[in-house]
């Protein structure tokens, strides 16, 4: 026997608000995107939650209202987060069904006495009827800057290979990881200039240059491990080629791999440009170990009401068991 819970992603644009700047706010977008396929989340990451945690918290409040009157099953909660090195008050949010999660610990932000920057948009979770089998579940933004990006997902090295308690991590990484169903192809010709597509790639010492260059997959390596590509077997050279596979990381699967689904979570931009997966979750091996077969899923909308598509699995955790402290 074994507990499900609905885990989910999504990056919702300017959490609400007319632009970044705003605190003027529109909800119906959210609950359609939370509600999409019947499949309501138990807990997850909202992304962009624009100035909610100030004046009062109204984004906050707008946002669990117009969710908990569209489902009536659900007591949603919502806990704002930050951006790291004080990047703006955009940061992603804690979204959980009261009656089903325990919040046990949320590590919001910087204004908060204590805080340390490396345990950022940290919850410690549990089932609510099984307390003590907790696991961790972290927020991210990735920012537009590689080398920044690369920084901030340094953090979550303890929390891989090694870590005691299942460990997720859910965001918009700005990227993708490497590795030939990850990265599209005929990327650069969509664009005029060089500065327009400058913060996808990799340059050999950070300055923009024409030319052939890797995309800049460095963040999720960092956490999944870089794709080597398969190579020949020299006694048949002719007949077959090793399969691929990650190599280094610290520890993390990316979930759209581990399920085999690529399925790009932005849309094609009007000059081209092909879509890829930016959304996404990466599991330790504890987590990686409870992740429900089939249950990844990118919902596909029936028509846009936002620049990213939401994603969502299910970890099944072990009734009645209790995890480590």
């Amino acid at each position: 026997m074994s507990v499900e819970l609905d885990i989910t992603y999504v990056n919702f644009d300017h959490g609400g608000a007319e632009h970044d700047q705003s605190a003027v706010y529109v909800m119906d977008g959210l609950v359609e995107l939370l509600g999409a396929d019947g499949r309501t989340p138990d807990a997850g990451i909202i992304g962009e939650g624009n100035f909610w945690r100030v004046f009062g918290g109204k984004g906050i409040g707008q946002a669990q209202h117009a969710l908990n009157t569209a489902f009536r099953d659900r007591s949603y909660v919502i806990r704002p987060g930050c951006l790291p090195n004080k990047w703006g008050d955009l940061g992603p949010a804690l979204l959980y069904d009261a009656n089903i999660v325990h919040v046990h610990t949320w590590d919001s932000g910087d204004g908060d006495p204590g805080f340390l920057e490396r345990n950022a948009n940290r919850a410690l979770l549990s089932l609510r009827d099984s307390p003590d089998q907790k696991f961790y579940l972290f927020g991210f933004h990735g920012h537009p800057d590689g080398d920044q990006r690369l920084h901030d997902v340094k953090p979550f090295r303890p929390y891989g290979a090694q870590a005691e308690l299942p460990t997720m991590v859910l965001g918009d990484w700005f990227g993708h990881p490497s590795g030939p169903n990850f990265e599209p192809p005929n990327y650069v010709e969509h664009f005029d200039e060089l500065w327009q597509y400058a913060p996808r790639m990799l340059f050999p010492d950070g300055i923009p240059v024409p030319g052939d260059f890797p995309f800049d997959t460095r963040a999720l390596d960092y956490l999944c491990g870089r794709w080597r590509r398969g190579r020949r077997d020299w006694r048949r050279a002719w007949l077959t080629r090793k399969p691929g596979g990650r190599v280094g990381g610290v520890g993390f699967s990316h979930v759209g791999e581990l399920a085999r689904n690529y399925t790009p979570t932005n849309f094609p931009a009007p000059n081209g440009r092909p879509p890829t997966q930016i959304d996404a979750a990466v599991l330790n091996p504890r987590a990686a170990a409870m992740l429900v077969p089939g249950s990844v899923l990118i919902h596909e909308p029936a028509q846009q009401i936002n620049s990213h598509k939401r994603i969502s699995f299910r970890l099944a955790f072990p009734a009645g068991t209790e995890g480590p402290e």
